[in-house]
Parts: C-alpha cells; structure tokens; sequence
C-alpha cells in the first residue's frame, strides 16, 4: 500500500514539474547505480534529493569520482559527439532514500544542467509478505494438483481391476453356462429312458390273457 502511494505522489510531482522522469525501483538494504547524462561536460558535479540546496547537497565535487557515506558518483567523459554519463550509486538503501534525486554539471558550454530521476524504495516487510504470499499460492497449488493426481491414480486403479475382473469372469461364466446346458440335456435324456424303461417293465408284467 504504501508504495502504491508512494508511486502516485511521484506520478503527480512528474505532472507538477511538466516532465516526465525515469523512476526506479529496488528493495530496501538493496543497491542500486542510476546513470544521468548531460550534452556538455561541465567542471563541477553534484548529486542532490529534491533541491540542490543546503543539506540536500549530498555530493558536490570537482573530481571524476567522490563518495560521500552510502553515495557515491563517478564521472564518464566522452566523445563531443556523445553525452557525458555521471554514475550515481546507493547502496543499503533505506526507505528513506525514496525521492527525486537530481544530477547537476555546472560550468558546461550551455551553463548548468540538469537530469533528475525518481527512486521509490520498497520496505523489506512489504517484499517479505509478498514473497510469503507467493510461497503459499505455489504450496497450496502444488497440493491440490497432488490430490488431484492422487485421486485420478485411485480411479485409474479401480478401473484396472474392474476391467481384470470382467475378463477373468467372463470366460468361467461361459463355462458355467456350457456346463448348465449339458446338464439339462441329460437329464431330459435320462427321463426319456425312464418312461421306456417303465413302459416295457409294465408290458413285461402283464398277464397274457390281457394282451
């Protein structure tokens, strides 16, 4: 939240100024090393936050490279037909170091120049928390397609042995079924036999004077 806020305060200040900025974003207790340019080379530099005045000074020097505690910048001189680069680095940076920062040459061939940048440090809380919220999304996606996975291997394997079950059965039903027909018919054999048999016992055992 507060580095939403913090990019919208910048992005009102951009409007304010009628320019637009290069603006950058790092972690805190990160580093980071911003170049600025200027058309001329000019024989003093500074690195100021906000206004070039007082204790927003940070850096002001003649030399090609200077540091002041976590600010440092270093000086590239180039060709004429070339800009000149000045490297600004921070490091250890602070949630306090969030702010318009401004590169400053004095005594160029077009008298001083300018090139601002915007710098919006993120707190460690903040990317702690999103790292972490990041961290549970993934576990918890991670789990629901194990389960899914599980349960999708529990069905296959119920499947398998349903189907195994079937094709073992089928031919022992057959079988049955071969065996049952056969039975039936001897015994409808058998019965045929019977009543011959019992017909021919009865004529055996009938007086001659009845037939």
């Amino acid at each position: 939240m507060k580095v939403r806020l913090t990019l919208i305060c910048l992005f009102f200040l951009t409007l304010q100024d009628g320019e637009t900025m290069r603006t950058y974003t790092e972690n805190e207790e990160g580093n980071i090393t911003v170049r600025c340019e200027f058309r001329y080379s000019g024989g003093k530099r500074f690195l100021c936050k906000e206004t070039c005045e007082g204790k927003n000074i940070l850096i002001v020097t003649t030399k090609d490279k200077d540091q002041r505690g976590r600010f440092s910048i270093r000086y590239e001189r180039r060709n004429i037909f070339s800009f000149d680069f000045l490297h600004v680095s921070i490091t250890d940076l602070k949630p306090s170091d969030s702010g318009r920062y401004r590169c400053r040459s004095d005594e160029t061939l077009d008298g001083t120049l300018y090139d601002n940048f915007y710098l919006v440090v993120i707190e460690a809380s903040t990317t702690t928390a999103t790292t972490t919220s990041r961290r549970t999304t993934a576990a918890a996606t991670a789990a629901t397609t194990a389960t899914a996975a599980t349960q999708n291997l529990q069905l296959y394997v119920v499947l398998s042995l349903v189907v195994k079950i079937i094709l073992l059965s089928t031919p022992l039903v057959i079988f049955c079924r071969k065996r049952r027909t056969m039975k039936s018919k001897d015994s409808a054999v058998e019965t045929e036999n019977d009543g011959v048999n019992h017909e021919c016992l009865n004529i055996y055992e009938t007086p001659p004077e009845f037939l």
